[in-house]
């Protein structure tokens, strides 16, 4: 079959587009795909790459869990310091290291106080507090610490930690000043 065209200055050209090579097939790109090698190291590299993936993500989830619960401690102390001034009354917060809960009172913690909501945990399994000590009144330190309306509190601090142990956040109440400082 041959197909005419017209050139430049009326000239004509013709070109067989059937004919090719004896022997040679022609190859259309229907034709092309990909042997089961190269699909396999397709797939081995897909997991690899996947199962890279989900570890890093699994140690970025436990980070966030514990930044989160050290963040949650800190504000919800930030609060009661808040509240005790604008309120004129002194705030509480008592630490349970062993259930990993801590609870807010008004006026005095303990039975003679008024719990503000429910107990708060970490929020994880996986995140614990340790170590809340503060300095009580009677010159020893207990896990309470207390915001009164003149803006001073009871000095100390709790520590959070994951339970991989690898990083500790403190929080730290200054007793003149009731300022809370996450470190970590």
């Amino acid at each position: 079959m041959l197909a005419q065209g017209s050139g430049r200055a009326g000239r004509q050209d013709s070109v067989d587009l059937t004919s090719r090579p004896p022997g040679r097939r022609r190859v259309l790109s229907r034709d092309a795909g990909v042997t089961m090698i190269e699909l396999l190291v397709g797939m081995v590299i897909v997991a690899i790459l996947s199962s890279l993936s989900v570890s890093g993500w699994a140690s970025y989830q436990r980070a966030n869990e514990h930044r989160a619960a050290a963040q949650a401690v800190t504000s919800t102390l930030r609060n009661a310091q808040q509240l005790s001034l604008a309120e004129a009354v002194t705030y509480c917060i008592a630490f349970d290291a062993v259930a990993n809960t801590y609870q807010v009172y008004k006026f005095a913690c303990g039975a003679t106080g008024t719990a503000v909501g429910s107990a708060r945990g970490t929020g994880s399994s996986r995140v614990d507090l340790l170590g809340p000590s503060f300095l009580q009144a009677t010159s020893s330190s207990g896990p309470t610490v207390s915001f009164y309306p003149r803006g001073s509190a009871t000095q100390g601090s709790v520590q959070i930690r994951r339970d991989s142990g690898d990083v500790t956040y403190t929080i730290t109440v200054e007793g003149l000043t009731g300022r809370v400082a996450l470190n970590g």
